[in-house]
């Protein structure tokens, strides 16, 4: 049996096959695009509205979204739209290093569902990815507005933890009346109570309690319902898009960086 380095160097003489599009692909409805994170700050937009599927990996032969990072495979992972069900998946393609979806390992060959704000990485790689622009605005796509519409709550009950940073709009907070923080620290430290809370460690309401930087945190993060309109455009796009119970990655906005549980 050959280790990790040898499975690669094996991968690195052998022709690379192209990604076989799904039967059920097909072109996004709406504007969608993929915001590019690396070390906290947004490098970068790609638009992935034109086509089925888009292939992540070292290899420009195979790969439209190309990462130079040694931990990344030729051709390691791809997202596709499948219509029907009006979402994303992402594919991991059997790379030498895997992909995590909101910061959890995928399947290899499993089809993992990206939503709105979901961040992907591959490998090693400092780069992170975050799917915007889901919520389809076209009046003319009129059948699948009304569809979207229907199954749409027209409010939302969550609870959040907010991290703010030196770059928030009001650097300060009931627990510190200047944050000096980066955006990358306050990254950091929200994935870090993502992963306590999906591990069980500890609930989301103890954690916003004690470390939300909104007001929130003396009801334990708890927000009274909503609609459309009252929120942040990123915040409330990724509370609509959360099923009951689910906690969301993190979701960037104005006031600085969020995760949010969907309670009702």
């Amino acid at each position: 049996m050959s280790d990790n380095t040898n499975e690669i160097r094996e991968d690195e003489n052998e022709p690379i096959p192209p990604f076989k599009c799904p039967e059920w692909a097909s072109k996004p409805i709406s504007n969608v695009y993929l915001e590019i994170i690396k070390n906290g700050v947004n490098i970068d937009r790609v638009d992935i509205s034109k086509d089925k599927f888009t292939v992540f990996g070292r290899s420009s032969e195979v790969a439209s979204v190309l990462l130079d990072h040694p931990s990344v495979s030729r051709r390691h992972a791809a997202l596709v739209y499948h219509g029907a069900n009006n979402r994303f998946y992402l594919i991991d393609l059997q790379s030498a290093t895997g992909t995590q979806v909101n910061d959890e390992q995928v399947k290899p060959l499993t089809p993992t569902t990206v939503k709105e704000n979901f961040t992907f990485k591959f490998g090693s790689s400092s780069k992170h990815f975050i799917l915007k622009g889901t919520v389809n605005t076209n009046p003319s796509s009129s059948s699948s507005s009304s569809s979207s519409s229907s199954s749409e709550p027209k409010t939302v009950t969550c609870r959040h933890l907010l991290v703010k940073h030196q770059g928030s709009r009001n650097p300060s907070s009931w627990r510190e009346s200047k944050i000096t923080r980066t955006k990358e620290r306050a990254i950091t430290k929200l994935n870090e109570y993502r992963a306590a809370i999906i591990s069980g460690s500890v609930t989301f309401e103890d954690l916003a309690h004690k470390n939300s930087d909104c007001s929130s945190a003396k009801r334990g993060g708890y927000l009274d319902p909503f609609k459309r309109g009252q929120m942040q455009r990123p915040f409330e796009d990724c509370a609509f898009s959360l099923k009951v119970g689910e906690v969301s990655g993190i979701v960037d906005t104005d006031s600085g960086v969020h995760i949010i549980e969907r309670l009702a």
